[in-house]
């Protein structure tokens, strides 16, 4: 019996709800059924197709990576059945401005993309908040933001990403240095807590010379031979300009999220600078 036999869009929908809530109660309000019945019927998927699809459900639903096929799958079902329903007029309703939070080099990497739908829907209006102060969701201080979070808060929906790849990165000058290295960190209480504990874990005898909260700037320091840096590799690996950069050791992957408030999750020009910004971090999945 082949997988589609038995697979239905009821499943689909269920697996999509839960990649884009990361709760059990969200997911059950939207799909409109009891909170009980979710893991019921994840677990009757899972017996079905033979694959474990959720790693944890407790406390926040985190995904196995077997699943992100599901979901990129029940996604196209998805835009396919509201683009046959919408009508060939729903494009001219799109307008309006998206406020928009991300740090300063994901901006960079979703460039293309948010430039693409710009084209496409030329009644819409950026307002890009690059930095790493947190705005809120909740009260409405920015409607979309990228974040790097295992799960999100209450009342946010969105899209997992998928894990953001992260080295240390630094100049030839390290290349045959194995510990004891001068580092970039943070300011922020990220950098000043579980950033510097990757550092310590990685390079005891290492000293941080230099806390900055921007990764463009740091890149830019490091390349200059200041010292090294945990940097996104998919960051580095795009800048011509960071070529003289080597990857002197993996480190911990971060898990990304593009998240909206609930209550705007339906809204035309939310959902497609949501897509928009989904596709340009499939590039580096």
């Amino acid at each position: 019996m082949r997988p589609s036999d038995v697979l239905n869009w009821d499943d689909l929908k269920l697996v999509l709800a839960l990649a884009e809530t990361g709760y059990v109660n969200q997911s059950a309000e939207r799909l409109k059924m009891d909170a009980t019945t979710v893991p019921r019927r994840i677990r009757k998927l899972e017996e079905t197709l033979g694959i474990k699809l959720v790693e944890r459900i407790k406390g926040g639903v985190v995904l196995a990576p077997v699943a992100d096929d599901l979901v990129d799958l029940a996604r196209r079902l998805e835009g396919g059945v509201n683009q046959a329903l919408a009508g060939a007029a729903e494009e001219d309703e799109i307008s309006g401005v998206v406020k928009v939070s991300a740090t300063d080099f994901t901006f960079e990497l979703i460039a293309p993309e948010l430039t693409g739908m710009l084209s496409e829907l030329p009644k819409v209006q950026l307002d890009m908040r690059p930095g790493n102060t947190y705005l809120s969701l909740e009260k409405r201080e920015t409607d979309i933001a990228v974040r790097l979070v295992d799960a999100p808060n209450e009342g946010l929906v969105g899209r997992r990403l998928g894990p953001i790849r992260t080295a240390v990165y630094g100049t030839g000058k390290w290349a045959q240095q194995t510990s004891g290295f001068d580092w970039l960190s943070w300011n922020l209480p990220k950098g000043l807590t579980a950033n510097d504990g990757i550092i310590d874990d990685f390079d005891p005898k290492g000293r941080v010379v230099a806390r900055v909260d921007s990764m463009i700037t740091q890149a830019k320091f490091v390349a200059e031979g200041m010292g090294v840096a945990r940097l996104p590799c998919a960051y580095v690996e795009q800048r011509g300009d960071l070529s003289a950069l080597r990857n002197l050791g993996n480190m911990p992957s971060e898990q990304a999220w593009v998240l909206t408030h609930e209550e705007l999750r339906n809204v035309p020009r939310i959902k497609s600078t949501m897509s928009a910004i989904a596709e340009a971090f499939s590039r580096f999945s």
